[in-house]
């Protein structure tokens, strides 16, 4: 079975899996402090922007990228692996371990799946219809799409891709290292969705900021399924 066989199946397991259930049940094992700034930063998660990471192979481009959505507030992060192995830093895999990180091994793929959660894809590429980042409303939900270092955003986006948009510069350099480009969109599309939307539509329901957090307890108690187990046979015991 190959890396990325095993990263899809367990993708596919962590969809059957209880996560608000597990934080519930949990959270106790966690001193207060912990509890309380993951139950801070849960509550300033978004599912409204997220973003595509397609053949980046520095990892220290890769690391920054993550960095920059966790430090944000950005959840999701949709990796296409086509050309180039998906490789963070030893320093991106702390950052990671806080983000929800979807593997695909083609732009099909990712495509089909982002379009399906009602995202819109927006790639910085120079087109004769591409339209300023500024401009770009943010009433529907973004997916902000980072290509290759040296090839750029892959062609094959081309029948998927929702928006075109550029990042004017008046300098005499005619590009940005994708590590900074990122960094100073989500920044921007951060702020903007904050300032624009209500908190209700930009931040994640007390559900969703739930299962997020038992996730979270997932990866960070390694003894989370014997622990959980205990637990539920406690509570088994007590209804009989």
């Amino acid at each position: 079975m190959t890396t990325k066989t095993k990263l899809k199946t367990y993708n596919e397991i962590s969809k059957t899996i209880d996560y608000e259930d597990i934080w519930l049940t949990l959270s106790s094992r966690l001193t207060c402090e912990r509890k309380e700034k993951m139950t801070q930063v849960s509550s300033q998660r978004t599912n409204h922007l997220c973003l595509i990471i397609q053949d980046v192979c520095n990892e220290h481009n890769i690391s920054a990228v993550l960095r920059s959505a966790e430090a944000f507030g950005i959840q999701n992060i949709h990796v296409v692996s086509e050309t180039h192995n998906y490789r963070p830093s030893s320093v991106a895999k702390g950052s990671a371990s806080w983000l929800s990180v979807h593997r695909h091994e083609s732009i099909a793929s990712c495509a089909k799946a982002v379009h399906e959660e009602g995202y819109k894809i927006c790639a910085a590429v120079p087109r004769p219809e591409a339209k300023s980042y500024d401009t770009i409303s943010v009433e529907e939900p973004l997916a902000l799409l980072f290509g290759n270092e040296h090839a750029g955003v892959s062609s094959k986006w081309e029948s998927y891709v929702d928006i075109y948009f550029t990042l004017p510069m008046v300098g005499f350099v005619e590009s940005l290292n994708i590590s900074v480009c990122a960094a100073l969109l989500i920044h921007h599309f951060v702020l903007k969705s904050q300032a624009e939307l209500e908190p209700s539509k930009y931040h994640l329901t007390q559900k969703e900021q739930n299962q997020l957090l038992g996730s979270w307890i997932c990866r960070k108690i390694p003894t989370w399924k014997q622990e959980y187990a205990h637990h539920k046979k406690k509570f088994i015991a007590k209804a009989i």
